[in-house]
Order: C-alpha cells, then structure tokens, then sequence
C-alpha cells in the first residue's frame, strides 16, 4: 500500500497536507521523562496491552538504529529530539502511515493524522474516534480546570495540535514576509519554515502553519483558527501565482521546464537544489504551466529525497557526496517525463 504522502491523481494545491495531533497521559503514571528505564518498560507493556487489538503496527525504537530512526522523522512520524534518543519509546502505525501513536516520548501517547491536502476536519473525526477507543483502556490524567494534563504546560487543555502544511513559493520571497510571519505569531499561531527558520533559506518553499496553546479552546475552535489563517494565506499564494502566470508567462514557464531539465539529467543533486526544483515544478503543475505523462506527487519526492531516506532506497550507508549522486538517480527514476509545448 502506498504511504499517504505518495497518493497520485490529487490536485497539487498549496495546502500540501494537514495533521492533527493529541497528546494524552495515563492517570497514575508519571511523565515519561522522569522514568527511569525498568519502569518505562513496564509503562510501554501497559500501553501495547490495551492497545493489542488495534489495527496497527508497532514498532521497537529502541531497536532501531540512527538511520531508521531519521526515516521516520523524515516522514514526520517522530521529530528530531525523539529519534536523537535511545530510551525504550514505540510506534504504532497504519499501514499508509496516516495514522500513527507514538508511545513514550515527551507524553504516554502522541496520536497523530497525517492526511494530503486540506483535511483537518477530517483528520479531527479520525483521531476523535481513536481518542475514544483509547479512552476506553486507560483513564487519562485530566483536571477540571487545567484539561488534559501534559508534560509541556503549552500542551495543556484539549492537548490537540492542528497544523496544515503550505506550498508558498512566491508569497514567501516577499520583503514583508518575515513581518506577516511575526504578526501570525501574535494571533496565536506559528507559521515557520519547513526546511529552515528563514524564509529566504527554506528549501522547498513549505511553511507549517500550527496553534501555539491548547488551553482555553475548543478542538473545534483551534481547528477553524488554524483553517482560516490556512485559507487567507493559500488565497494570497493563489492571488500571486495568477498575477505573475499572467504578466510573466514565458518567464515562469522558463523556469519551470528549467527546473524539470535538471532533474531529469544531473547527475548529482543536493537537497536544496533538489528541493528547489522540486517546488517550481509543483507551482508549474499547479498553475498548468507543464504536464507530467504519468500522474506524480512532487511531494512525495521532497520527502523520500531526504538522507535518511536515499539511504533506505540505496540499501547501504551513504557520504554526504554520494547522496548527491543517488539522489539524483532516484529523482531521474521517479519523474515523470512532460509533455513538451
């Protein structure tokens, strides 16, 4: 089964995809963090025990080595700090790896949704319904006032973070882009680059759009706060990529089959350059500037470009440099040819 992010025939839109993520505590344990590693292989046995008849897989991270661990990261199943340590954590995944329950990391149970395209309503029923079937196991550590109770305070209340992730390669390269990010910031929601905190320097053009707190709101509210910035900032990327395909076609259209040139024969790629290409061919495809001859999600091939994950499809180890060259050997495997104007 393809994984979520490989899913063909979609439009490639400007929201690339949305997760919601709920962290969850079990009542008379304490945080993670304070475990010491027997006790935290007796937490891990509680929580695979009332979680045996889910339909998931699970996974041994503390089995796993440096490299499978980054994988994951990679795939945003985990994130750097959880696959930088070697205490005894678990994953559970679907097969498609949308959904996902990371056990033992900052919190008992980090559930998560990972969907393409603007899906956080979606995402919400999901997880809403497998909070409840866990529920039905364990009793959370929850407080009337305070709400679910979480090893960061900024987790706290509903324990719920929805973000949205956003292709915005030309809204970004604007001079007050820095400025729009900061007063976003002040709303209450963060909107940071992907692949580096500078705009200018954010490889690929993907910014992630997420609630900062928790308390005080209702799941439903954070989820329609995040989906309206969400909206007005894809308008905005929409409004500009219309006006410069408009008045600049030629020169965009350069760019983009520039951009598919080089990755359908270098030889050597790095990630940035890759990443560059990449989101210029996903605005052309986007905006109907080039057509691929085989359906292709450019967004697969940002995640799967990754090191961690050129090192799985290579089967072996790889140097900085060599990365270079198998990544370009899996870009000119995976993109498609176009269709020539």
């Amino acid at each position: 089964m393809n994984k979520w992010f490989e899913i063909t025939g979609k439009p490639q839109g400007i929201v690339v995809s949305s997760r919601i993520r709920l962290a969850r505590n079990i009542d008379g344990f304490v945080f993670p963090g304070k475990l010491q590693e027997e006790d935290r292989q007796k937490l891990l046995a509680v929580l695979r025990d009332g979680l045996a008849g889910f339909d998931l897989s699970y996974m041994d991270l503390k089995q796993m080595n440096q490299n499978e661990k980054k994988a994951l990261k990679e795939r945003r199943l985990i994130n750097s700090a959880i696959a930088s340590r070697n205490a005894s954590m678990g994953l559970y995944t679907s097969e498609d790896e949308s959904v996902s329950i990371l056990l033992g990391g900052d919190d008992h149970l980090r559930m998560q949704c990972l969907l393409p395209g603007s899906a956080l309503h979606k995402g919400w029923e999901i997880m809403d319904e497998l909070d409840d079937r866990i529920n039905e196991h364990f009793d959370y550590a929850f407080n009337e006032k305070y709400g679910y109770l979480t090893a960061f305070p900024t987790n706290m209340g509903t324990g719920l973070r929805a973000s949205v992730l956003l292709h915005l390669p030309l809204i970004s390269r604007e001079r007050d882009f820095k400025r729009l990010m900061e007063e976003i910031g002040r709303m209450g929601i963060s909107l940071k680059g992907l692949y580096g905190s500078d705009p200018g320097e954010n490889y690929g053009s993907l910014f992630r759009l997420a609630n900062q707190k928790t308390l005080g709101q209702s799941e439903k509210e954070i989820i329609e706060n995040v989906e309206r910035f969400a909206i007005q900032l894809a308008a905005q990327e929409r409004q500009a990529e219309n006006e410069i395909v408009r008045t600049k076609r030629g020169d965009v259209e350069d760019e983009v089959y520039k951009s598919f040139g080089v990755l359908r024969y270098a030889r050597k790629l790095s990630f940035k350059e890759c990443m560059m290409y990449l989101s210029q061919i996903r605005m052309g495809i986007a905006n109907g500037l080039i057509q691929m001859k085989q359906p292709v999600n450019i967004h697969s091939l940002m995640v799967q470009a990754q090191p961690a994950g050129l090192m799985q499809y290579a089967g072996r180890t790889l140097s900085e440099e060599e990365c270079r060259f198998v990544r370009a050997q899996f870009i000119r495997q995976n993109l498609p040819e176009c269709e020539w104007k």
